[in-house]
Parts: C-alpha cells; structure tokens; sequence
C-alpha cells in the first residue's frame, strides 16, 4: 500500500468520479482505475460502487475512508515535525464568537510559556466546525453549541449570555429610558444569524421561553457574518440578539446600546474533540491552559 494510492482512494470518495479525480490529481482516468483496482485487490475488499452513471464507496469503502484520511494526517504529521525545528502546528477551528473574541488572547496566553507552538485556526459556524471535527479533517475545535452524540468529547471552557443589541440613535435611547417589557422591543425590526450558528441556536432558545415564535418577528435580514449584523446595527437598520462577547467593543465605544436579557439564558462554548481520539501532548496541554482560566 502506497500513500499514493491512498491520495487517490480519497479523491475518488470526494468526487465520486474516476473522471474528476483523474483531473484534480492530473493523472490519466486510466492511471486511477488501475490504482483502485491495485488497493481493492491488496484489501480483498471492493471500496467503490460502480454503476454507469455514479461511482459510491461501498460499506467497506465507508470504513476504509476513516484509516486513509488518519494515516495521510499522521504522513503530514510526521512531516512537519520534521520540518518544523523545535516547533508544533495545532490545527484547531472555531465558530465565529471563539474565533474572533476569545482565541486570540487564549493563543497568546498559552504562546508565552510554549513559545515553539504555532497555531492554523479554520473558521466556521458551530455545525462546520463540528462536522469537521467528527469526520476527522480537525482534531479540536472551539464551538457554541452542544450536540447529543457519544462521538465527540464536549469540554465546556466559557459561559456566554445573550444581549439585545440596538442602534444607538435617539429612537432606541427614547425607547430604552422607558425600559418597556422584552416583547415590546422585539417588534422591532431585527436581523437575525444563521441556523447553524451557536448564538442563533441560543436565540431561539431563549424567543421559545417566552413565547414568540422567529416566523412573527420583523425580519429585515440573515446572514452568517457577525461583523455585518454589528453594522448594519451600527448604521441604524434595527435591532438584533447576539453574543454579549460580539458587541462588547462596540457597546464600549458607545457606536450601539445594549439590553441584557433574562439572566437565566446562558449558553457554554466548549471544547470538542472525537472521543475515539488520543489527543497530542500540545494539545492537551492547550485544554488544560484554557480551563485552568476565569473567563
């Protein structure tokens, strides 16, 4: 078995073509055919599902794609180690309130007593970051959200609570000094954040605990970029609920006006990683940094 035809095994399960992985690789359809066959043969197993018109792994297929994706991981590995004098590359993601507010002093934190620890950070929302973290692409990420499954180790790091963030023009002040009940405000009109994102998650949470469905809202816009909602806010388009981490620089420049919400709705960013993974000596020390902290 060669590493080679391990970079072909995977090509073919991405495309689900012969013909498309023969031209993301720049190798002849032919070359790749005779490969699969090479590795099926070694296997004693068939990993793919040909038809005329689609290729698909087989049930073996499905089990081998796992081992293939670890042992390339652990060639890479190997690689940079030996190409990275005295250092270690931690390959983490995050979703957007992690990435953008809390890591980047978690980072430098811990880079001041392990000074050869170097950092690649991919950014997703919390359902990206999770789907990548179970299919094996990164081996610990930083997330909003908590998911009911026994496959992944969920560490929680952080308490986060939700704010109603608004303009700060002399509508909203007017309307804060009244201070009118939460459902008065939330006639307002609003922008809303995407579905898989741990703060929309919370929202919904919290709009179901006092009774208002998203579908009776005034909904203005959606979006997946935080820093958009911070300024359409910012610029006077409506109103929205958020991260009180997200709109803390803003709220502190008094560019926006913030109302906290009911103390009872909270949410944890978490640490997760697969619960079948034995994490490296980097990074555990990185997990045990982190929760030793007072957030």
């Amino acid at each position: 078995m060669e590493f080679h035809q391990l970079e072909i095994f995977l090509a073919v399960a991405d495309t689900k073509s012969f013909s498309k992985a023969a031209k993301r690789l720049f190798l002849s359809q032919s070359t790749i055919s005779s490969h699969i066959k090479n590795l099926e043969a070694e296997l004693q197993k068939t990993l793919f599902i040909r038809s005329t018109k689609s290729v698909r792994l087989s049930p073996d297929g499905y089990i081998f794609l796992r081992y293939a994706e670890a042992m390339l991981k652990t060639r890479e590995a190997a690689l940079e180690a030996l190409n990275t004098p005295s250092g270690i590359i931690l390959r983490i993601g995050a979703s957007t309130i992690p990435s953008s507010y809390l890591l980047p002093d978690l980072l430098q934190g811990f880079r001041e007593t392990h000074p050869y620890t170097f950092f690649d950070i991919q950014q997703g929302d919390s359902s990206e970051i999770l789907e990548k973290i179970m299919d094996g692409s990164l081996e610990v990420g930083f997330i909003g959200k908590k998911e009911d499954t026994s496959k992944c180790v969920f560490l929680p790091f952080c308490k986060d609570h939700l704010v109603l963030a608004a303009p700060a023009s002399p509508y909203y002040l007017s309307l804060f000094r009244r201070n009118p009940p939460i459902t008065e405000l939330l006639k307002e009109p609003i922008i809303l954040r995407e579905q898989g994102s741990g703060t929309r998650k919370a929202a919904d949470l919290y709009l179901d605990s006092i009774g208002i469905s998203t579908d009776s809202l005034h909904v203005i816009a959606r979006t997946n970029d935080l820093e958009a909602v911070k300024q359409m806010i910012r610029n006077g388009m409506g109103i929205s609920i958020l991260s009180h981490y997200a709109v803390k620089d803003l709220q502190e420049r008094g560019q926006i006006l913030v109302h906290p919400l009911s103390s009872e709705i909270q949410r944890s960013f978490y640490i997760v990683y697969r619960s079948d993974n034995t994490l490296k000596t980097a990074f555990q020390d990185f997990i045990k940094y982190i929760r030793h902290l007072d957030f």
